[in-house]
């Protein structure tokens, strides 16, 4: 994948940001009838627990937090956070964003880097997004990131995500995802199977523990290992 296509990837979502919220709270096209969303609500919530049971430390960074679906979850437990985005819209909208107990970074993530090492790192709904190409770079940072001993955590789309109404096409690692307006982009979007992320983790030092609900989301938990004396 180009820096061009990534580009795109980071315009199309400050152009969706104040729309963002359709998918996860006000379900708006995502409405699929009581007996759907109810399986739904009961899917995030089997992922939600994940979090809560995760020992985030005192010190946390969110990679790709857009307008704080899960920030909201993240910031209460812990002292300090940092929040790292492509787009400034998407912080914009994120609640937590004007707490003084929290930072935020806009860079392009590809291409941000820190000399800080944190308690946690979460990444939701963003890990779908990072080229096949970048992922063992993408976990190789986010090794660099955590103390030894540090915890992740992340939640993304099940493959059943590429049948939504707003979803125009799939190519390869791409898809072509449709603005409400009826504006298109192209984005990257990447189903992952358990042991592709299992052994990106690995090679970068973390013990990752991948699961999944019954039908839309992926999940998982993990462990930078501690380095040797």
């Amino acid at each position: 994948m180009t820096d061009e296509q990534i580009a795109e990837q980071i315009a199309y979502y400050s152009s969706r940001a104040p729309e963002y919220e359709d998918w996860w709270h006000r379900r708006g096209v995502f409405d699929k009838g009581p007996e759907v969303n109810a399986r739904w609500e009961a899917e995030a919530a089997q992922a939600l627990a994940a979090l809560t049971s995760l020992d985030l430390g005192s010190d946390a960074l969110e990679v790709a937090p857009g307008t704080g679906t899960w920030t909201v979850h993240v910031a209460p437990r812990v002292a300090r956070l940092t929040l790292v985005d492509g787009s400034q819209a998407m912080l914009d909208l994120n609640p937590v964003a004007a707490r003084e107990d929290v930072r935020t970074v806009v860079a392009d993530i590809f291409a941000w880097d820190t000399e800080e090492r944190f308690d946690s790192v979460v990444f939701t709904f963003w890990i779908s997004h990072v080229p096949r190409e970048r992922l063992d770079a993408f976990f190789a940072g986010v090794a660099r990131w955590l103390r030894p001993g540090g915890r992740v955590f992340f939640v993304d789309d099940a493959p059943v995500a590429a049948t939504e109404s707003h979803v125009a096409g799939t190519a390869g690692q791409t898809m072509v995802r449709r603005l409400q307006d009826g504006r298109e982009a192209t984005i990257v979007k990447n189903f992952y199977r358990p042991d592709e992320l299992r052994a990106a983790a690995d090679a970068a030092g973390i013990d990752l523990d991948v699961r999944s609900t019954p039908t839309y989301f992926q999940y998982a938990t993990g462990v930078r290992r501690t380095e040797p004396d």
